[in-house]
């Protein structure tokens, strides 16, 4: 039996369920990590990451730059 992973902090969300939360595959997530045009993540342990739910809502908002990454000037 696998071990279940710890829920990641308040207002946090795992790779998995930011996926969900912005309504993409997990592997389209990871792409926009990796290309630099998605939702900054957090790198945690050596296979996971979590982003954070008010960058994810500031990225679905269109309160980004042109790489992906959230202006905190927006409003």
């Amino acid at each position: 039996m696998p071990n279940k992973p710890k829920p990641p902090p308040r207002g946090w969300l795992w790779s998995e369920d930011a996926a969900d939360y912005l309504g993409v595959h997990v592997v389209t997530l990871y792409r926009y990590r990796r290309d630099g045009i998605g939702p900054k993540g957090i790198r945690h342990g050596l296979r996971r990451y979590r982003y954070k739910i008010t960058e994810l809502d500031a990225w679905l908002n269109g309160e980004h730059d042109d790489a992906g990454h959230v202006s905190h000037s927006a409003a």
